[in-house]
C-alpha cells in the first residue's frame, strides 16, 4: 500500500493499471512559492517534489510508504506550468507547435526501508498543430490542470513525430523506474 500525495487522476490510473494499491492524500504544499525561486524547469520539478515530500513526511510519517511526484513542461527551455486561462493554454500550445517539448517528472518514494528519488525527462519532437483541432482541444477544457496544457495520451498524441523517453513519465509518473521498489 502506498500513500499517493497527488490528486492527479492520471497518476492514479497508472498505479491502478500496474496493480499497485494506494490511498490518495493531500500533501499540503503550495508550489506557487517556488515561482519566485526558479524559472528552470528541472530545478522547479525537483524543488516542488522535495517541498511536497517534506510536507507529506511531516503530515503523515512513514507508516504507509509515501509517493510524491511533480511534473513540469519545458518548451525551448522555458517552464510551462498549469495554464491559468484558455488564453495562456493557447500561448503554450503555440510555443510547442512544430518544436520540441520536454516533460520532466520528479518522483520521491520513501518507506521505512528505503528512499528513492528520480528525475526523468521525456522529449517530443512535434509537428505543427492543426488550428481547428487545437481550438477544439482548448474548448474541451481537457488541458485544465495539466502542465503546459500537455495531454500526450490525447491532443498531443497525433502530432508526435519522435519520442525520446517513457510515455508514463510524460503522463506524470515514471512507473518503470519505481516498479522494482514496489514489488514487495
Amino acid at each position: 500500500m502506498l500513500r499517493l500525495c497527488s490528486t492527479s487522476k492520471v497518476r492514479q490510473e497508472i498505479l491502478r493499471n500496474f496493480g499497485i494499491p494506494f490511498i490518495v492524500s493531500d500533501n499540503g504544499f503550495d508550489e506557487e512559492i517556488l515561482e519566485l525561486k526558479t524559472k528552470s524547469p528541472r530545478d522547479f520539478a525537483y524543488m516542488a517534489a522535495l517541498g511536497k515530500y517534506q510536507s507529506a513526511l511531516e503530515r503523515y510519517g512513514l507508516e504507509i510508504p509515501l509517493l510524491i511526484v511533480d511534473s513540469v513542461v519545458s518548451c525551448d527551455g522555458v517552464l510551462q506550468r498549469k495554464a491559468k486561462s484558455e488564453a495562456e493554454a493557447l500561448e503554450f500550445l503555440k510555443a510547442q507547435s512544430g518544436g520540441v517539448l520536454s516533460v520532466l517528472s520528479c518522483a520521491i518514494l520513501h518507506s521505512e526501508a528505503f528512499y528513492c528519488i528520480d528525475l526523468s525527462a521525456t522529449h517530443y519532437v512535434l509537428d505543427h498543430f492543426n488550428k481547428e483541432v487545437m481550438e477544439s482541444y482548448l474548448q474541451s477544457g481537457l488541458w485544465r490542470g495539466k502542465a503546459g496544457a500537455v495531454m500526450v495520451e490525447g491532443f498531443h498524441k497525433n502530432f508526435i513525430k519522435q519520442q525520446i523517453g517513457s510515455t508514463h513519465n510524460a503522463m506524470g509518473l515514471q512507473i518503470e523506474v519505481l516498479l522494482p521498489f514496489l514489488k514487495d
